[in-house]
């Protein structure tokens, strides 16, 4: 009776009865299927696992997933919600990053006040690896309320910060708002696999797809608000859109599957001797060093260049516009096609895009680099989360094999934007040349890691369209 891993229908077989009807039991929230009888030549005949093999969950943890129902899409909606106010609002920090050093923290450099917004970055995946284990353990909903409380308190107390204090922004948007968004990135990542597996790319890319709405929304937003009601109370207004959309997501999001105490515990040795998953994590470590320079400099790019700055409020909000598409239509056609074959060439045409940034001088070439990295970042972004579940050997480990990953990537994201920042330099006329070609370099040699793990992955799976 083997056991089919999180790329399979996770369904039971008898053997040699192919075609024939297995027996379900129905649920509300879809249905369950019970084994079917073996003969006792078949069990005697079953392979024994090899030494070193995660050993076959037993029967009742497998189960069908219902692919959606109403709990399933407003559990969508709800991780949606939370992806706009986390990953988004962090993809927005572009415009802090360009008001603080031109306005609000005038005696701090480009690159420490760049620490603020990688260091929030840090957090939103460093707690990756603790809710991870929480996640995997029930304590959804915890997290998700915890977060909500974190993060609307944070944003107040970053709106009372004083001009030209370094160490109450760093405080209140560094370090809180990074625990706070933490606290609620995962989950609403991880309990979509709760609902879907055939359909998991695409239900992924749809929540996904809220970051890119948050990072349109909330540059625009911002740019605006600072120049009509000022600092402190566009960031109190952003903490009031903050509550709402958290309160609600916290109503629609709800875990489908209860923790399981004798469900298979995940090994961390095992993972890191896994050769796709180990060089994926590698690999994703590099891509994301280059990946958030743009959303960080863009603005400050277009306005050295000499672009009007009603022109460079809006090139965040056109990167993130393209990556909205990008994180949804990808993910629609990986579910037929596989994860890799697409993640690992948009990672690469991102890469080629940020080399040949530092050639974008006008309007037009800068709007081009907009629309084209978003759309391609967009793509690995959303097929990032899916990949990981395929590499999973069953749902329960799905959560730590995510957050385990994306803990060892926060530290990337903590010293990219700074490195870049310094290759920037702290006053005009800035260097742009030195940061595109570490982003890209970054990025392209992410993406060798990243077609040695699709390799072995398609070994593993016995199928290159993984």
């Amino acid at each position: 009776m083997p056991w089919e891993t999180m790329d399979s229908e996770m369904t039971l077989h008898a053997p040699g009865a192919e075609g024939s009807h297995e027996k379900r039991s129905r649920s509300a929230e879809g249905s369950v299927e019970s084994p079917t009888p073996r003969s006792a030549d078949a069990v005697e005949k079953q392979e024994t696992p090899a030494e070193g093999t995660p050993s076959a969950p037993p029967d009742h943890l497998q189960h069908v997933y219902p692919e959606g129902s109403l709990r399933g899409w407003l559990t969508v909606a709800g991780a949606w919600l939370c992806l706009v106010c986390t990953f988004g609002y962090t993809n927005a920090y572009g415009v802090y990053q360009s008001y603080y050093v031109q306005t609000m923290l005038p005696s701090s450099s480009t690159s420490a006040i760049s620490w603020i917004g990688s260091l929030q970055l840090f957090f939103l995946f460093a707690m990756g690896l603790p809710t991870g284990r929480l996640f995997d353990a029930g304590y959804f909903r915890h997290m998700m309320f915890a977060g909500m409380v974190i993060m609307v308190g944070c944003l107040f107390a970053q709106s009372a910060a004083q001009y030209d204090q370094y160490y109450q922004v760093f405080l209140s948007q560094a370090v809180g708002q990074g625990i706070g968004g933490g606290l609620l990135y995962l989950p609403a990542i991880s309990i979509i696999s709760h609902y879907f597996q055939k359909r998991r790319a695409l239900a992924i890319g749809i929540v996904q797809s809220g970051s890119s709405t948050g990072g349109v929304v909330f540059p625009i937003l911002l740019n605006n608000l600072f120049v009509n009601v000022g600092y402190v109370w566009a960031v109190r207004i952003t903490g009031f859109i903050m509550l709402g959309l958290l309160a609600a997501a916290n109503i629609l999001a709800a875990p489908r599957l209860a923790p399981k105490k004798d469900h298979p515990k995940p090994d961390l040795r095992r993972f890191c001797t896994d050769p796709p998953y180990i060089s994926a994590v590698l690999g994703m470590f590099l891509v994301w060093w280059g990946l958030f320079y743009p959303f960080f400099y863009i603005q400050l790019f277009a306005s050295s260049h000499g672009l009007s700055d009603s022109y460079a409020f809006y090139t965040i909000a056109i990167i993130n516009a393209a990556s909205m598409l990008g994180r949804t239509l990808p993910n629609f056609f990986a579910d037929k096609t596989g994860i890799m074959p697409l993640l690992v060439p948009s990672t690469a045409i991102s890469g080629i895009l940020l080399l040949i940034l530092v050639a974008c001088t006008n309007m037009s070439g800068v709007t081009v680099f907009c629309v084209l990295f978003g759309l391609f970042s967009g793509a690995f972004i959303s097929l990032m989360a899916p990949m990981f579940a395929v590499m999973s050997d069953h749902v329960f480990e799905i959560g730590i094999r995510f957050g385990f990953a994306i803990f060892i990537m926060s530290f990337a994201g903590l010293t990219g934007t700074p490195i870049t920042g310094a290759l920037v330099g702290n006053s005009p006329p800035y260097t742009w040349y030195k940061p595109c070609v570490f982003a890209g370099v970054c990025m392209l040699g992410g993406t060798a890691l990243l077609t040695f793990s699709w390799v072995t992955l398609g070994r593993k799976k016995g199928q290159i369209m993984v």
